[in-house]
């Protein structure tokens, strides 16, 4: 359900989103907002800078 949840977040004004990897390859639909794959938690608040 990862692209009803992407959809939704566009709906409500969000610019990025982060996900994981696997959910990312499994993509179909382009989105207006950058989505971020990671492996990890790790990698997910390093790309916040934490």
């Amino acid at each position: 359900m990862i692209e009803k949840r992407i959809r939704e977040a566009e709906k409500l004004g969000y610019k990025t989103c982060i996900i994981p990897e696997s959910n990312k390859k499994l993509l179909k639909d382009k989105f207006k907002l950058d989505i971020i794959g990671v492996k990890n938690i790790v990698d997910a608040i390093k790309f916040l800078k934490i």
